[in-house]
């Protein structure tokens, strides 16, 4: 052994401290309930203080290196900031409305205009949340904060996403990749900057299992069909199905047993099957991009290291599927033994007890969500984490920064796009 390898084998290994979280979810099942029918009540107004609810509950459960995190934002913020969203978005609206009747030319691509405006716009929307809740969080009195242009990271979502869609798909890994890096670039903690050393070719092997077994096959398929036809389908390859409803088609039996009807009919077939294999395949992808994106993450000297699995993921949606049927079953079975009363009492109450079942299902899916899948993969991903080298953290100072706006998160509640209470923050 040289000298340096003698050394080298006498050094310590670096120290880790694992990611905890307090997994008995003790009191989540009340503050669901409570959050979900008080928003129901209040006809969603309550939901920005149920949001706020559940981030405080999920912060103060994360402890990094025994460090328990804090949330100080408040429902109000959220309201106010919603309410100030609206304001912005209606005459964008308006204007796009506007557009389409006064330039007639534009009117058939007034979609697509609308849809492209709300998507760039919703990018925005979405780093300007994720902005916020860093903002409004404390670790050992420590306040995190986001910088960076929020304008850039949407012009950036909408190049990387023309080039997914220009790839067929095949660029989506390095799209999540290189947002990945611009969003953790930008974090501070206290005065430190995080660093993600994230890659495409990371996750480009889960991603292609799933390319291959969701889009590959119908996109051959259809390829295939194309080149059949000489890139030209039949007119009359569809027909009315006879003593069919209105719109109900089928393969025009003249081209069975042809090249053509061959193809068609196997694209027909495995396009649904291959839709719920990609469905199934999704969380194992997302399991392994949340494991590399973990991995790639650095604070100075300081890294994260994930042992997260994609059964952890599967084993919460199971869960989950598992109680809705029960819920579903219970549900049905008091619905028709109610429906069956009220029948030979003469009561006829069919309508009222699917109400019923309605008002008190909804409740009670919102809550096992929140418990089975929320909080299960919230903990899968927490609990997979150890803090390498932790000394080092003793070195982040605190800033002066102060929390800033409170109204940046309002843009990305008034256009839905998520966020509300991202897994792993």
């Amino acid at each position: 052994m040289t000298p340096t390898m003698i050394e080298a084998s006498r050094s310590p290994a670096p120290r880790g401290a694992p990611v905890t979280f307090d997994a008995r979810l003790g009191g989540l099942t009340r503050l669901a309930l409570k959050g979900v029918l008080l928003s129901l009540v209040t006809f969603g107004i309550y939901r920005f203080w149920y949001v706020t609810d559940l981030r405080r509950y999920f912060w103060s459960r994360t402890a990094v290196d025994g460090s328990p995190a804090e949330y100080t934002g408040t429902g109000k913020e959220l309201f106010l900031g919603f309410l100030v969203a609206l304001a912005l978005l209606v005459p964008i609206y308006l204007g796009l409305f506007a557009i389409s009747l006064a330039v007639p030319a534009l009117a058939p691509l007034s979609v697509a205009i609308s849809f492209v405006t709300l998507f760039v716009l919703g990018q925005y929307a979405l780093y300007r949340g994720r902005r916020y809740r860093a903002m409004r969080t404390l670790w050992r009195g420590i306040r995190l904060g986001q910088d960076g242009s929020a304008l850039v990271y949407a012009a950036r979502a909408a190049g990387w996403w023309l080039l997914v869609y220009l790839s067929f798909g095949l660029a989506f890994p390095f799209m999540r990749a290189s947002q990945e890096r611009y969003r953790v670039g930008h974090t501070l903690v206290g005065t430190s900057r995080l660093s993600s050393m994230a890659r495409g070719r990371g996750v480009l092997g889960p991603w292609l299992l799933l390319y291959v077994v969701g889009l590959g096959i119908p996109i051959g398929l259809g390829v295939a069909l194309l080149v059949a036809s000489d890139f030209s389908l039949p007119a009359d390859l569809m027909v009315p199905k006879p003593g069919g409803k209105a719109g109900e088609t089928i393969l025009n039996p003249a081209y069975v047993g042809t090249t053509i009807g061959r193809l068609a009919n196997a694209l027909f077939v495995a396009a649904p099957v291959c839709l719920v294999a990609a469905f199934l395949l999704f969380p194992y992808y997302r399991a392994r991009e949340a494991r590399a994106f973990a991995n790639a993450l650095r604070l100075g000297g300081v890294r994260l290291a994930s042992t997260l699995r994609a059964r952890t993921f599967y084993a919460a949606y199971l869960r989950y599927a598992a109680a809705l049927v029960g819920l579903m079953l219970a549900l049905g079975l008091g619905v028709g033994l109610l429906t069956l009363a009220a029948q030979q009492a003469g009561i006829g109450v069919v309508h009222w007890a699917v109400v019923l079942a309605y008002l008190g299902g909804a409740p009670l899916l919102a809550v096992l969500y929140v418990r089975l899948v929320q909080a299960r993969l919230w903990a899968a991903i927490a609990m997979s984490l150890t803090v390498v080298d932790p000394d080092e953290l003793a070195a982040i100072l605190a800033s002066a920064r102060g929390a800033g706006s409170g109204l940046q998160e309002g843009l990305a509640d008034a256009l839905d796009v998520g966020g509300a209470l991202q897994i792993g923050f």
